[in-house]
């Protein structure tokens, strides 16, 4: 048979789409198809409380200790090697005692370097833990709402997502009664449940669960000998809208918690640090009793795909995590949490919008009161299609978060960037309320 290229098609992973880079699409094309009447309005500027990036303003600039030690590592010789693809022992190391530090203190047994895989990113290293512990035809039990990098990467895997709730009424924590019952559901079936998957503080929910609602989930992974999966992308980035106190709402990270669970936390300087483009990311092994020990070793031999992430980021990373102060951490909460102060305060009392209380990471998330919506908007795809084009104001619907009826915003914008979206979302619910 000849060849010819139309024999050839991309395959089946090539094929898997992330459902918000589509949504960015959709949204874009709506305020460009009403440009000029926009433009009339005086509307012309798009306000985008859509896409949670802290380096895209300035507001949450990266610590000067920061650039300092990048400006650093670039001028010296010794950053243009190879180094091992899990990362250099100084930088793993520097990631342990951070995170010792900050949120494992009262755990008795530290983390130590050889806990640690460096990684290209938070998502790069969520893709190397769900590789190494799930395959195809194994399950994962993954939240609803979540983050939709999840499916892409159970997706991608061959991994059927199995879906638990949280309860938007308990401030987001997880119905722990449905999970246990999905748990004895699969061990009817055979035990394909490998691995369970958490957010916390979450994207899109923007909650930070209480130190005993985390135990409580570690506990329960105990008892069913699954692993837990921890997305800690926005550690220590918590508030209480209703304190002055910046600690008023600490966070609890799943290694804090005393058990004989095995955990993977998954995390990075991302967030925290303003950089989400240097593409830094870490993975934490917690396993006291060693068995997820073989697990861990394949994250290692998958981090040889492609040998990252770069060594200017592993050598001045160590300095970042040493030396950066509370100071700079508190300042970017107060960013945070000024803006979710404000968004809340102002759509809490407009008809049709039921904003819950937002405590941790850079968004929040509202749900829709159908009813009260004329019939012009029946879901929350409806709703952000249309604030797009009248009001050139840019949110996610919560569909591809699996959060139907609602939306999500990010409170990282500047404050009159915010101030304004919020003006015009209150006017556009006027309008389209009955």
């Amino acid at each position: 048979m000849e060849r010819s290229w139309d024999m050839y098609k991309p395959s089946r992973r090539a094929s898997i789409t992330h459902p918000l880079l589509s949504y960015v699409q959709v949204l874009g094309k709506r305020t460009a198809d009403h440009a000029e009447q926009l433009a009339k309005e005086g509307k012309g500027e798009t306000l985008s409380l859509a896409i949670g990036d802290p380096a895209l303003d300035g507001n949450l600039p990266p610590p000067k200790v920061y650039l300092d030690a990048m400006t650093e590592a670039v001028e010296t010789t010794r950053c243009n090697g190879y180094t091992s693809s899990l990362g250099t022992p100084d930088a793993r190391a520097a990631v342990a005692a951070y995170w010792t530090r900050w949120f494992a203190p009262s755990e008795p047994t530290k983390l130590t370097a050889a806990d640690v895989i460096l990684a290209s990113g938070c998502s790069d290293a969520l893709s190397i833990v769900m590789g190494a512990l799930v395959g195809s035809g194994d399950r994962i039990l993954l939240s609803q709402p979540l983050f939709p990098q999840y499916t892409v990467l159970a997706d991608y895997y061959g991994v059927e997502p199995v879906f638990y709730d949280c309860d938007p009424s308990k401030e987001w924590e997880v119905d722990l009664v449905g999970l246990q019952a999905l748990l004895d559901k699969d061990q009817q079936e055979g035990r394909k449940i490998k691995a369970m998957l958490i957010n916390n503080p979450s994207n899109p929910c923007g909650s930070n669960w209480s130190r005993s609602h985390v135990e409580a989930v570690v506990k329960l992974c105990e008892a069913n000998g699954i692993p837990l999966v921890s997305d800690e992308i926005y550690a220590g980035m918590t508030f209480d809208i209703h304190s002055p106190s910046p600690g008023a709402s600490p966070f609890t990270s799943v290694a804090d918690i005393a058990s004989t669970a095995t955990r993977f936390i998954v995390s990075g300087a991302s967030k925290r640090f303003g950089v989400p483009g240097d593409r830094l990311g870490w993975i934490l092994q917690v396993d006291p009793t060693g068995r997820g020990a073989k697990v861990f070793k394949g994250c290692g031999t998958l981090t040889g795909r492609f040998l990252l992430p770069h060594t200017v980021l592993q050598r001045s990373i160590i300095q970042v995590l040493q030396e950066t102060d509370e100071s700079y951490y508190n300042h970017a909460l107060g960013v945070l949490k000024k803006n979710a102060a404000h968004l809340y305060g102002e759509l809490r009392a407009v008809k049709g919008l039921e904003p819950v209380v937002p405590a941790g990471g850079m968004f929040m998330s509202v749900r829709l009161h159908i009813p009260d919506f004329k019939e012009e908007i029946q879901n929350g795809v409806d709703f952000a299609g249309l604030l797009a084009a009248e009001e050139n104001v840019h949110v996610f619907p919560g569909d591809p978060f699996r959060m139907p009826n609602a939306f999500r915003l990010t409170i990282s914008r500047p404050s009159d960037i915010t101030e304004e979206s919020t003006r015009r979302i209150v006017a556009f619910c006027k309008r389209h309320t009955q």
